[in-house]
């Protein structure tokens, strides 16, 4: 089955109906409801009429004496068309006030009007004969039946003396049958109306997956938006702080760190290894993807593996990076003064740890254009750092966005689980594509599926020496110096220091050719799945 080139699959209508459960219970529990009160409703409009007595009656042509209006004890032909074409006139006359007032006199029916008795009456010719079938809805039985029969009775003595012929014979004693809303009728409706809520929840459900297709199968990155998965980052906001995106000390042991040191690995390979300065930015098709989580955990790897990395926020019109990282961006040190010519390099960017450094942004009401001078500036900071990480707005959203290419070797494509349509997945795909920015991949945010693997202990950090202190360095949000793991000692030269080699230690000696990225993929996977939490956890990268 396809919506617009969108495959959507059994699997994808049960992840929908998964995800809105709570839609679906609520409108079957609203059906139920509804068919209580609607049974309710009904009991007390019929608690007075609760009983029907029916039967039936044939209309001869016979006179008081029991004569036909040939004269004579047997009937003729003539006498059976007589008494069909008197059907309309004897149900006239048993519906008339003079019978019905007669019927309440002698019954004594107190309270009881000719309208109200004749609204609960109903008179039924059989198949076009001169049989007529009466039913009287009414509060008790043993009354009905008496109504009934008083009826009869009075109409037998009327008829004849109205219409000058005719006279009634039972055919059918009157039964009195129970009626209204009660017992198996009451529970058919309410389950009628439980079935009906549930299949408007269902049909809401799969509604929303028609009108609004989302990712919810991470195999779909390569098969339907035609991108290379180099990251899976499971839910589990136990390992996050601040707003949600920064992962927090605790969290070394989780899968959401081992997936993202596992797509930095990935992410350097795609990038080369032989240059020495890469340029990349980070995007998304929409808001709430989490490209500025991933770019923020993804700079920490990075830096991590002794690689100077600076984290730039050029999302002008939303920026949010900075506060991941600090209590509080102070317009003097930020990517607006740097680009107004009020701040130099060194006043604007915030040092964080001796590997990672950031350059936020603050919101402004004329955000920073993607002219010549940012281009410039760019250019000067890639010379200055192993990797440059942009943090760059919605390609669906942002215009200035696809201008980065100019600057920037390559784009990771952020796409956040079961959030953004796949149409606008693939048209900001497409945009980039034309634009000819290189996707180096794409990572996946936020998938809900499976548990993540945590062990109580959390391993050991590695503390790494910081390199000579610039002349500015605001002060980080101190929780963030334990996540980030400054050195209090200076490091040597970018030249004598010799970073961790972690895929070493996690692969073995390197091999001829290198290991591939899923070796390093699943050596980290491994690496924290295959542990228990009593046992003493590896130093984590």
């Amino acid at each position: 089955m396809r919506n617009g080139g969108i495959q959507i699959r059994v699997s994808d209508m049960l992840f929908i109906l998964r995800k809105r459960w709570k839609t679906i219970a609520g409108l079957t529990l609203l059906g139920l409801l509804f068919g209580l009160a609607l049974s309710g409703m009904t009991y007390v409009q019929t608690s007075f009429q609760t009983f029907e007595i029916t039967g039936s009656f044939a209309i001869t042509t016979q006179n008081e004496e029991g004569r036909y209006i040939n004269g004579s004890l047997a009937a003729t032909n003539n006498d059976f068309h007589l008494a069909e074409d008197m059907v309309d006139a004897v149900r006239y006359v048993i519906l008339s006030e003079k019978v019905l007032g007669d019927v309440i006199t002698d019954q004594s029916l107190l309270g009881v009007t000719v309208d109200q008795l004749r609204s609960n009456l109903t008179l039924t010719q059989y198949k076009d004969t001169q049989i007529l079938e009466m039913t009287l809805t009414w509060r008790t039985p043993s009354e009905g039946l008496e109504i009934w029969n008083a009826l009869c009775a009075v109409a037998t003595r009327q008829i004849p003396a109205v219409l000058m012929v005719g006279s009634l014979e039972p055919i059918n004693a009157a039964q009195a049958l129970q009626v209204g809303v009660g017992g198996s009728a009451s529970l058919q409706l309410w389950m009628l109306l439980a079935l009906l809520g549930f299949a408007a929840g269902v049909g809401i459900a799969l509604m929303e997956l028609l009108v609004h297709p989302t990712l919810n199968n991470v195999r779909d990155v390569e098969t339907v938006l035609g991108l290379e998965t180099i990251g899976v980052i499971p839910q589990d906001n136990r390992f996050f702080r601040q707003q949600g995106s920064l992962l927090s000390p605790e969290s070394a042991s989780s899968a959401v760190v081992q997936s993202y040191s596992a797509a930095a690995y990935i992410l350097r390979n795609r990038l080369g290894t032989r240059e020495q300065h890469h340029c990349f930015f980070v995007t998304s098709a929409a808001t709430g993807e989490g490209k500025t989580s991933a770019a923020a955990n993804l700079a920490v790897q990075l830096s991590d593996m002794g690689h100077r990395t600076l984290l730039i926020d050029f999302n002008t019109r939303n920026p949010g990076l900075g506060a991941l990282f600090l209590p509080e961006v102070d317009y003097a040190h930020s990517l607006n003064a740097l680009y107004r010519g009020e701040a130099t390099l060194d006043e604007a960017i915030t040092t964080l740890t001796g590997y990672l450094d950031l350059l936020p942004t603050v919101l402004e009401h004329n955000p920073i254009p993607m002219d010549s001078a940012v281009e410039d500036l760019f250019r000067q900071l890639t010379e200055k750092y192993a990797y440059v990480i942009i943090d760059a707005g919605p390609v669906g959203q942002v215009s200035d966005t696809l201008s980065l290419n100019r600057v920037a070797s390559a784009v990771l494509f952020v796409v956040g689980y079961d959030s953004a349509t796949l149409p606008d997945i693939q048209a900001s795909i497409e945009k980039l594509d034309k634009s000819g920015t290189r996707v180096v991949g794409c990572i996946v945010n936020g998938v809900t599926h499976g548990k993540a693997r945590r062990d109580d202990t959390p391993r050991p950090r590695r503390v790494k020496a910081a390199p000579p202190a610039e002349p500015f360095a605001p002060t980080p949000d101190p929780q963030l110096i334990d996540t980030l793991n400054p050195a209090p000692a200076p490091a040597p030269s970018a030249a004598q220091a010799k970073p961790r080699d972690v895929m070493a230690e996690l692969i073995g000696p390197r091999q001829t050719p290198p290991a591939s990225d899923d070796e390093v993929m699943n050596a980290l996977l491994n690496m924290g799945g295959t542990q228990s939490s009593d046992a003493t956890p590896p130093e984590a990268t």
